[in-house]
């Protein structure tokens, strides 16, 4: 790895927001809560939390795929 690309790396990591976490509540359709995580990894949250309706959610929608291996999304149940 060059040098300006490892300092853009730290950059990018030094810029997350650990004291920001989302939650989702009511969130009924997968590709809302795949577009609410992208918007999560786009501004650097790690912790996302979701009250899963009581019919659930598809949480395997493919488009947030790569997001959840930056973002810890915690689960409960209503």
């Amino acid at each position: 790895m060059n040098p300006d690309r490892f300092r853009r790396l730290r950059q990018t990591l030094a810029r997350r927001q650990p004291d920001l976490t989302v939650l989702m509540d009511g969130v009924h359709k997968s590709h809302n809560f795949s577009a609410i995580l992208r918007n999560c990894d786009a501004v650097g949250v790690l912790d996302a939390h979701l009250v899963a309706p009581e019919d659930g959610v598809d949480l395997h929608h493919g488009t947030s795929a790569g997001t959840k291996k930056w973002i810890r999304v915690h689960m409960y149940s209503k």
